[in-house]
């Protein structure tokens, strides 16, 4: 009897041993979220989500809007005129067609007349607040003021790999020959390096497991991303995203306020990617994004 009780004890035991073990890496169970055994989720404070992910890297903090538009109108003869910030000139609609750059309003006015009113809107000045985990290839976004978690970005494919970047590291073919920069050149450049700068220095090469199906991003490669959703389930209309385009991302609807995509990238015909010569051919998860479906999240 007393030997019974033993053997009963032990496989309880062992039981509940096997219902509290979940994978390592990010998993997807039963509507909840977790990294290495300890619940995550949107909405938390920061604070909080470091417990289970460890100390962040950086910070990254960009403001966006805030700025004025305007719009000048000439009533009878239904002209429109703006000021088109990547010209820096002035430009006038009429005919359907845009006609004419002007440096100032003066030298537009002084062509077709005094404009009979004008329109200001002000976009809202928008602060987003990116914590960086660089050799995890984990970034998230919070409300700055609170330091809530917003959306949670999982990198598997580093930007550098998936288009060609001009981050000024090497001089051009205008450097080169002393010349001065083009607008356009100064204008890739900076682009280039904001969204670098956004980006984990690493990539994702944990686990993801999807209702007890587990993928390891690092053995799927640069070529998996059939085996990937495969393997993970996920290849029925059930996880079509919204669109035309089911065969780019999968979409995974796990409740209400929270979602969770993953994006493929294939560089055979996408647009600014890398030479398949440079790099070789890539058909992969180019990255995974748990985002919450509110109006007044942190893109």
């Amino acid at each position: 009897m007393k030997v019974l009780k033993i053997i009963v004890l032990l496989a309880c035991m062992q039981l509940a041993s096997c219902q509290t073990k979940r994978e390592t890496g990010f998993v997807l169970e039963k509507k909840k979220l977790y990294y290495n055994n300890k619940e995550i989720a949107l909405g938390m404070p920061v604070e909080q989500f470091t417990d289970a992910m460890g100390m962040y890297d950086r910070i990254n903090i960009d403001s966006s809007g805030g700025s004025m538009s305007r719009t000048w109108y000439w009533k009878k003869e239904k002209y429109e005129a703006y000021f088109n910030n990547e010209k820096k000139k002035y430009v006038i609609f009429l005919n359907n067609e845009d006609k004419f750059n002007f440096d100032t309003m003066e030298e537009l006015t002084s062509k077709y007349g005094k404009y009979d009113s004008i329109e200001e809107i002000k976009s809202p000045l928008r602060i987003e607040k990116l914590f960086i985990w660089d050799e995890l290839g984990v970034s998230l976004s919070a409300y700055p003021e609170t330091n809530i978690v917003g959306n949670i970005f999982i990198q598997t494919l580093h930007l550098n790999k998936s288009r060609e970047l001009d981050l000024g590291l090497v001089k051009n073919l205008e450097e080169e020959r002393g010349l001065p920069l083009t607008a356009e050149t100064k204008e890739k450049r900076k682009n280039d390096k904001w969204f670098f700068n956004r980006r984990p220095k690493k990539e994702y090469a944990g686990n993801f497991t999807f209702n007890g199906k587990t993928i390891n991003l690092k053995k799927v490669g640069y070529t998996g991303w059939e085996k990937a959703i495969e393997e993970l389930g996920i290849v029925g209309s059930d996880y079509d995203p919204p669109g035309d385009s089911p065969q780019w991302s999968r979409w995974i609807r796990v409740h209400s306020d929270m979602y969770l995509t993953l994006s493929r990238f294939n560089n055979e015909n996408e647009y600014r990617a890398l030479s398949r010569d440079k790099v070789g051919e890539f058909d992969c998860v180019k990255d995974i994004v748990i985002w919450w479906n509110r109006t007044d999240d942190v893109q």
